[in-house]
């Protein structure tokens, strides 16, 4: 067997090794996991920085379904519910007066935050009334995904001193890009939908500069593979893999020649 044919069979058992194994990263990325972590308190609530830090770190990450960026929204008012809650209450007990964001953490100084708070100030024509807040994202006008639920609070009347904290980090499966915010406040005894609150009707939760922990990330790794002029940045993709296995293949064929010359 000559010199040229071995090497060819080498060359050939390479290539095929090597797109097995790199396909597996490509698998993983199909199935990007989308994250998120919450704590919710009251606004009174007596908590320096480094307290909630704590308690965000150490709040369980909830795995959510993976963020659609592309259809259908709805706003606001949600028709259906109308008709089928508020079973226990007269129709327009409850609204929104008003709702504040804060944009928290961004390690990267790219300018999109994964760490961001939403402050809701609900009021009630009743005396007391015990309720909570799921809270919704839509990337970029896309579709609404759900991402946190606060914990359960009372609301008095028209009050301004129970406005309720619900700070979030995106933790992964949420890309860069502006993002809208949906509340919808429910009753804590019945899980009764009670009102909702979305971009059209305050501009403070639209267009935030949003992305997940894992793209916020000032440590970013560079590879530099041997022999070629690639440089690997982030995440990696199938296509940066296949720049590196076409390096390999042409080092390889750089090689052939070479022999063959010798010979």
């Amino acid at each position: 067997m000559s010199n040229n044919t071995i090497i060819r069979k080498i060359s050939l058992n390479i290539s095929v090794l090597l797109i097995a194994i790199l396909a597996l990263p490509t698998i993983t990325l199909a199935a990007d996991s989308t994250s998120s972590k919450s704590i919710s308190y009251s606004s009174n609530a007596l908590m320096d920085d480094s307290t909630k830090d704590t308690q965000l770190k150490q709040a369980i990450s909830t795995t959510l379904a993976p963020t659609l960026k592309q259809g259908y929204r709805s706003e606001t008012e949600i028709p259906e519910k109308l008709t089928t809650t508020i079973a226990h209450y007269s129709v327009n007990a409850f609204n929104i007066y008003n709702v504040t964001t804060e944009l928290i953490s961004d390690f990267d100084y790219d300018g999109f935050y994964h760490r961001f708070s939403v402050e809701i100030d609900a009021d009630t024509i009743y005396d007391v009334s015990y309720v909570y807040a799921k809270l919704y994202l839509s990337y970029e006008g896309g579709p609404w995904n759900y991402y946190a639920t606060s914990s359960a609070y009372h609301i008095y009347g028209n009050s301004e001193n129970d406005a309720f904290v619900i700070e979030s980090e995106l933790t992964d499966g949420f890309p860069s890009g502006y993002y809208d915010v949906r509340i919808e406040l429910y009753d804590a005894d019945y899980n009764e939908w009670l009102t909702s609150y979305g971009p059209y009707d305050d501009a403070s939760i639209s267009t935030l500069p949003l992305e997940d922990s894992y793209s916020d990330d000032s440590n970013i790794e560079i590879i530099h593979p041997v022999q070629t002029d690639v440089v690997v940045v982030g995440r990696g993709s199938m296509g940066i893999w296949l720049l590196l296995l076409s390096a390999l293949v042409l080092t390889i064929s750089r090689y052939k020649l070479t022999k063959k010359q010798k010979i």
